[in-house]
């Protein structure tokens, strides 16, 4: 049991290691860095109308 239990870790940390080296070559390169959007609220003219109203 203990050999089993052994065995599931080293394999569970063998994919951690394996999916970190993934994520970080995919995100690591500056070509392919996220933008944020960035979005303003504007009024219309008809509501600033009827607000001064």
């Amino acid at each position: 049991m203990l050999k089993g239990l052994i065995v599931c870790f080293a394999v569970l940390f063998a994919q951690l290691a394996v999916l970190h080296v993934i994520d970080a070559r995919l995100y690591s390169s500056p070509q392919d860095a996220r933008q944020t959007a960035v979005t303003t609220v504007t009024a219309h003219k008809d509501d600033e109308e009827e607000a001064q109203s």
